[in-house]
């Protein structure tokens, strides 16, 4: 899969995120402890398997005090566009 656009909404510790431009090849997500680094690649993992890489129930990915959690992932998988709504 090529990944050219991720929207997160109310994932884990991430209220909303939008990150485009991701098919030109390496990208590198840095920053500080905390800052999600960890949990968009688990969104990645998510969006590929339809389970959590790091082994958590659907309820845990779910921001706290949210309904639900959104992650959409735009890529090239035979042109398909791929939207997991989490309860």
């Amino acid at each position: 899969m090529i990944i050219e656009q991720l929207r997160l909404k109310y994932f884990r510790n991430i209220a909303e995120a939008k990150i485009e431009d991701l098919s030109g090849g390496l990208n590198l997500f840095c920053g500080l402890n905390g800052a999600g680094k960890t949990n968009v690649l688990e969104a990645v993992g998510l969006g590929s398997l339809a389970k959590s890489c790091r082994g958590a129930l659907d309820s845990e990915l779910v921001q706290f005090g949210a309904r639900a959690a959104t992650v959409e992932i735009d890529g090239i998988v035979q042109k398909k566009k791929l939207i997991l709504n989490l309860p």
